[in-house]
């Protein structure tokens, strides 16, 4: 075949392309609209469209009939919005139209497609009475089904729902998965007005079925590449891989939880968009994110929408100031050092203190903390002196300066060596019967043993402790390293616990457990050795943060908590 003839029969082909508009200009209307309808029929929508404009913007006897293919093929081949403008142009140049009603039917249709469902649900509305009412139905039935955010839904029930496909389809969606207890209420209404199936929207059964919806927002690191990512957001896969063994815990108890997770980071702009989703507004509960800019974030949004949101990691209480919706499962420095000091307060004698820390700002908080909650109860702070532990020889004098006599306890607020050392050795020369309260990562210095350690009076301040010796602990250990290939982290009894207590919270009050929390008080964990959200200190009211603080001592070289949840 040479390329001349090549050329030939490409010319052709590109005339009989163009020439198909020219064509319908000069050929008879009523064959054009044949044409047109043909095409239609065939699915060449665009070609169908190219017929049809000529005779739509024409005022002939085709032109009400081709306005109404041409919007239909607009429609099929997905131009929503050219396919309404021609349907206005229809209403305006031909309202008195035989088949009006199929182009009402037609917009509504468009309509849904643009998203526009109180204006479909109106136009549907017309055509009650008329030939074309059962598919109205169930176009309205296809659409509803469709929409997947609840408040939106909830805005059409406010203004149609005493439709019975509106109304029926939203039971359908409670018992499909958007179910929460204060939802009893309304579907028994539905069904007692509709005559729904009491046994399929109500029953025990369908009850069951429900599922609790929680966002976990946390910094999964997704996109990025997972070599040099993997060691660094280990923690957070560690966290996720234990609220998972906890959502099939609670499914095994008849807890039915729903996660869905997002990768949200520390920008601000990336947790927005996924706060802007249509899901997030009906969800139940969002755990995350962990960084603090994107954390307020989330935190304005909870109070926005009534969702109560979970920090996972942070101690600093600041994050949940003035938002009742915001809680920290973790326990705050300024908890963990009001608990420690009415500890002491009500297990040391004389009522005194020597209270020594190590001059950076979270030391410092959680020293002022404590020597404010002691002096509250009633107790005197003799000393309360800051140290350098970088400043080795100032130090060591600071602690050698002391004097002990008629001091009740002892609390040295610092993580390092130099100052746990020093404060060792002066209770063991001077004063080993002394009870002295400090972090539990001493027991992680490698310069002061164990032994040591149980020789002296010796608390350990331990927010995260994990009862390795739980029955359950050997179960969970098996099933877990079976399921990853290691063993849990610290981070995974975290995860677990976290969704394990709030989960529970969920299912036997509703999202909006927060007023529950108050008569919850203070509970055993799974694993922890508590959890709860009052102080009977502070008059039982809701805090924001974990209340319970594990404070341990060494007995025969075990640690035991020594204020157990009673």
């Amino acid at each position: 075949m040479n390329k001349s003839f090549c050329k030939k029969m490409a010319g052709l082909a590109l005339l009989s392309a163009l020439s198909l508009p020219t064509l319908a200009q000069t050929q008879d209307p009523a064959t054009t609209y044949g044409n047109g309808k043909v095409l239609l029929q065939q699915q060449r929508y665009d070609q169908a469209m190219a017929e049809l404009k000529p005779l739509a913007s024409q005022n002939g006897s085709y032109a009400a009939e081709a306005s109404y293919l041409y919007a239909l093929a607009a429609l099929k081949s997905g131009k929503a919005d050219e396919a309404y403008q021609m349907l206005l142009q229809l209403q305006n140049q031909h309202p008195n139209w035989g088949g009006m009603a199929d182009a009402d039917y037609l917009l509504a249709n468009v309509l849904f497609e643009q998203n526009d469902y109180e204006r479909a649900l109106s136009k549907l509305q017309e055509l009650q009475g008329t030939p074309l009412a059962k598919d109205a139905e169930g176009l309205k039935r296809y659409y509803l089904n469709r929409l997947n955010d609840r408040p939106k839904y909830e805005q059409l029930m406010r203004r149609f729902g005493s439709d019975r496909v509106v109304a029926q389809t939203f039971a359908d969606k409670l018992v499909g998965g958007w179910y929460k207890p204060e939802d009893r209420r309304m579907l028994e209404s539905l069904v007692q007005e509709f005559k729904l199936d009491p046994k399929r929207y109500l029953s025990k059964d369908a009850m069951k079925s429900q599922g609790l919806d929680v966002a976990v927002l946390l910094p999964f690191q997704l996109k990025q590449d997972y070599a040099t990512t993997a060691r660094k957001s280990q923690f957070i896969t560690d966290m996720y891989a234990g609220m998972q063994m906890a959502q099939d815990s609670l499914q095994q108890m008849g807890i039915h939880i729903n996660l869905y997770t997002y990768d949200a980071g520390a920008d601000t702009a990336t947790v927005k968009r996924v706060l802007d989703t249509p899901e997030m507004k009906s969800m139940d509960l969002i755990i995350g994110p962990v960084y603090k800019t994107t954390a307020r974030v989330a935190a304005r949004f909870g109070a926005q929408h009534n969702i109560n949101v979970i920090n996972p990691l942070t101690q600093d209480l600041e994050m949940a100031a003035g938002n009742s919706n915001v809680f920290l499962f973790e326990s705050s420095v300024a908890t963990q050092a009001r608990q420690a000091a009415t500890y002491a307060y009500q297990n040391f004698s004389p009522k005194t203190a020597v209270i020594l820390y190590e001059n950076t700002k979270d030391d410092t908080t959680y020293a002022n903390n404590y020597r404010r909650q002691f002096q509250k109860l009633g107790g005197k702070v003799t000393v309360f002196k800051r140290i350098n532990p970088a400043e080795a020889a100032a130090t060591a004098t600071a602690f050698r300066s002391l004097s002990l006599q008629g001091v009740g306890h002892m609390a040295v607020f610092s993580g390092k060596m130099t100052a746990a050392m020093n404060a060792t050795s002066l209770l063991q020369s001077k004063a080993p019967e002394l009870p002295l309260i400090t972090y539990d990562s001493w027991l992680d210095i490698n310069q002061i043993t164990l032994q040591q350690l149980d020789y002296l009076q010796v608390y350990f301040i331990s927010p995260k402790y994990v009862n390795k010796q739980n029955s359950l602990n050997k179960s969970f250990l098996e099933k877990y390293s079976r399921k990853y290939n290691l063993p849990p982290s610290p981070y995974a009894y975290a995860g677990y616990e976290m969704l394990f207590y709030f989960g529970q919270l969920l299912h036997q009050y509703g999202p909006q457990f927060n007023g529950q929390l108050a008569t919850s008080g203070l509970k055993p964990g799974v694993f922890y050795s508590g959890v709860g959200y009052t102080d009977q200190s502070q008059r039982g009211q809701v805090q924001p943060d974990n209340q319970y603080v594990p404070i341990l001592k060494l007995e025969n070289l075990e640690l035991t908590v020594v204020n157990p949840v009673l």
